[in-house]
């Protein structure tokens, strides 16, 4: 019996001691500072607004991965190495008053001081809410809340970049079509332009139709020029000044009216004619509608791409500010001088157990 209490003594009663020693003298403090964000997309809120819409909104499938990109990143090599440009992680961690097991090794290898990093900066994800903690442990109650801010601040930004990146991957094909509908509007408006300048003429539509009505109205006055000199000539004679003036008008308007049928059906010749005009003016025109009804097409999917965009653009939402710890809450002293006991105890059990089965086994 007294062999079986100085074993139990030596296996279970020393480690106790060492670490009732540690943990009760040596350990240092540390102190948690706390928060909590998450990251949400405007996409279907409506009814509420601000902060509370935000978080408000469903847990979407591209929050969650954005969520678990921020995960992945607040324990990288590059979030630590953009802590460490801020804050001197290595020296308050090296620090020569923290105690020798707690103490980062001013030694470390890169991997050494990333593992250790990421004992001290740690990030957790609830699956049903999305939500994130962030909880940052340091021997100085600033040190603390200082990193977990730059944590907070440093994945903001990285979420920022993620949603300008998508943001404008998803609008620039809609902007490059937008641009092409506008250099094609600008050329048939340069075309249609210089045919303007080189046939000195705004509009052949317009002036055939012009055209058109002066034709009517010649072909009136020639009526009636006609009807005229019929009358005239009824009583009059032929060589009578009112016939040679009646019949030398008409002579004019019958001119006048073939020269203008031949200004309409280009039957004068030339490239000068309305007839012409016409045929290489309409197809101008034509392309010019049609590059308008191109512009108007494009600006309107520019502007569905952009608002949807928007609407698919997260954000990290902070509802839980770090805090300024005001006293230490780790390392849990007298749990861990248990755990040491319970564990050496088992250890103790297993050992004894072991002991007797080989015993029993030599003595066979």
């Amino acid at each position: 019996m007294n062999s079986i209490l100085k074993t139990l003594g030596t296996v279970v009663g020393i480690p106790t001691l060492f670490a009732g020693l540690y943990y009760g003298v040596m350990a240092s403090d540390l102190y948690v500072s706390e928060a909590k964000f998450a990251v949400r997309s405007a996409k279907g809120v409506s009814g509420a607004g601000g902060l509370s819409a935000l978080l408000a909104s469903p847990s979407l499938p591209g929050g969650s991965r954005d969520s678990l990109v921020v995960m992945d990143y607040s324990t990288s090599k590059d979030m630590f190495d953009a802590l460490g440009e801020q804050v001197d992680l290595v020296a308050h961690y090296a620090d020569e008053t923290v105690d020798p097991l707690s103490r980062l090794d001013t030694d470390a290898t890169q991997q050494e001081l990333l593992d250790y990093l990421v004992e001290r900066v740690s990030v957790t994800r609830n699956a049903t809410s999305d939500v994130m903690t962030v909880q940052v442990r340091a021997f100085a109650p600033d040190v603390a809340r200082d990193v977990a801010s730059l944590v907070i601040e440093l994945n903001e930004s990285l979420i920022n970049e993620l949603s300008n990146r998508m943001e404008e991957d998803a609008v620039s094909s809609a902007r490059d079509e937008m641009e092409r509908a506008v250099q094609r509007v600008r050329s048939t408006a340069h075309d249609i332009n210089r045919f303007q300048a080189d046939n000195d003429s705004v509009s052949p539509a317009d002036e055939s139709a012009a055209l058109f009505g002066r034709l009517s109205s010649i072909e009136a006055r020639l009526s009636e020029t006609r009807a005229t000199l019929s009358e005239t000539m009824a009583y009059m004679r032929e060589d009578s000044a009112d016939v040679v003036v009646l019949k030398n008008r008409l002579a004019a308007l019958e001119r006048q009216l073939r020269l203008e049928k031949g200004r309409v059906t280009g039957s004068g010749g030339g490239s000068g004619n309305l007839g012409s005009l016409i045929e290489s003016f309409q197809p101008l025109v034509l392309e010019q509608e049609i590059a308008q009804q191109q512009y108007a097409s494009s600006l309107a999917a520019f502007e569905v791409a952009r608002v949807d965009a928007q609407r698919k653009k997260q954000y990290l939402i902070t509802f839980v500010e770090p805090n300024l710890p005001d006293a230490a809450t780790e390392p849990y002293r007298v749990d861990k001088t248990i755990t040491v006991m319970v564990f050496a105890f088992i250890a103790y059990l297993i050992g004894g157990l072991l002991w007797s089965a080989l015993r029993d086994h030599i003595g066979h």
